[in-house]
C-alpha cells in the first residue's frame, strides 16, 4: 500500500466526513497514493483535500483575528467548493454568521444537520 505524502494533515487522510472517492471505479478513498481497487493514481484528489484543508485552517486563523471576516467568508467557499465536509460546512456557516448572512447560516446549518 503506498504511503500519503508527509505534508498530507492527518485530519484530511482518515476524516470520516471526507467523502472522497476514486474518480475512476467509484471506491472509497482510504487516504492512500493509489487505488487499492483499480491501481488509479490519487495524487490529484489527494491535493485537492489538502487544498481545502489549507483553505479551512486559513478561515480558522482568519475569523480568530476578529478583523478579517470577508476574507474568512472567502476562504470557507472556496474550501467547500473543492472539498465539502459537514466540518467545512459548519465553519462556512460560522463564517456566514460573522458577516450577518443569519438566514444563509441557518439554511446551511440545517442542512448539516439533515445528513
Amino acid at each position: 500500500m503506498s504511503e500519503p505524502p508527509p505534508s498530507m494533515p492527518p485530519a484530511a487522510l482518515h476524516s470520516p466526513s471526507a467523502a472522497m472517492a476514486c474518480p475512476t471505479c467509484r471506491a472509497a478513498w482510504r487516504g492512500a497514493v493509489t487505488c487499492s481497487r483499480c491501481g488509479t493514481d490519487l495524487t490529484a484528489l489527494m491535493r485537492v483535500a489538502v487544498r481545502a484543508w489549507e483553505w479551512r485552517q486559513a478561515t480558522r486563523a482568519a475569523l480568530y483575528a476578529g478583523n478579517r471576516a470577508i476574507e474568512a467568508l472567502a476562504l470557507a467557499h472556496a474550501a467547500c467548493q473543492v472539498h465539502t465536509t459537514p466540518h467545512g460546512q459548519r465553519l462556512l456557516a460560522l463564517a456566514l454568521l460573522v458577516n450577518g448572512h443569519m438566514a444563509e447560516a441557518y439554511a446551511l446549518i440545517e442542512q448539516v444537520l439533515q445528513e
